[in-house]
């Protein structure tokens, strides 16, 4: 008599229905089917988030936002390069900054190293401000999904982050730029690991370490850091 075969379609079928129940709550707990946030008319604080391109198109969009009053204060946050360098000092230099204008921006340089860190700084330094009210994260189109989910995940201060977004000139390239496919394919890769897997681990730990630098320190380049 021949011996039936076992039935394996049972238990793959459970699998499959148990990986799609956990992304569909995933996703909607990131907020993957959340409407875009409202342009916003006006707030104290707009953020620029470190990240951009060589284009300095965040940058340029929060100087944008500074110049037409929706914003008091511009911050723009800065990452380390090495050798004593961030990033937003090199963004401060780039910017066509009036006097007035650079007595409204200061630097928040950080050791980030990934939005999340950005997220956490955040809501700590502008709990430490005292700010509850909202505040502008500027960053690219792009990134603002991913961004406003972190943020609304992260922050616990009261302080309601708004996301607001800057076009990027290597994204609009498309598929059919080297540099555009490798911008998309990291940034499909980011959003999948931040529903599925980052989102769910709990905040520990301090804030990574950071400066406000404002006034004449503002986008001072470091001494060098060796000599011939």
């Amino acid at each position: 008599m021949a011996r039936r075969r076992s039935d394996s379609g049972g238990p793959l079928a459970l699998v499959a229905i148990l990986v799609l129940l956990w992304s569909a709550i995933s996703a909607f707990r990131a907020g993957a089917f959340r409407h875009p946030d409202p342009p916003l008319r006006h707030a104290r604080y707009g953020m620029v988030l470190d990240g951009q391109g060589p284009s300095g198109s965040r940058a340029m969009e929060g100087l944008r936002l500074l110049r037409e009053g929706r914003i008091d204060t511009l911050v723009l946050s800065g990452t380390g390069i090495g050798g004593g360098f961030v990033y937003s000092m090199l963004w401060v230099r780039m910017l066509p900054l009036s006097g007035a204008e650079r007595g409204r921006t200061l630097e928040l340089r950080s050791n980030c190293t990934s939005t999340r860190d950005e997220a956490s700084l955040a809501d700590s330094v502008f709990r430490s401000l005292g700010i509850g009210d909202t505040v502008v994260v500027i960053t690219s189109g792009y990134h603002a999904w991913r961004a406003g989910s972190i943020f609304r995940r992260v922050a616990r201060s009261g302080t309601v982050f708004r996301v607001h977004t800057a076009d990027d000139p290597v994204w609009e390239k498309g598929w059919s730029d080297r540099e555009g496919r490798k911008m998309r394919f990291l940034e499909w890769t980011k959003r999948i690991v931040w529903v599925l897997w980052e989102q769910w681990r709990p905040a520990s730990g301090d804030p990574p370490w950071h400066a406000f630098v404002r006034g004449p320190g503002l986008g001072e380049l470091p001494p060098p850091a060796w000599t011939p």
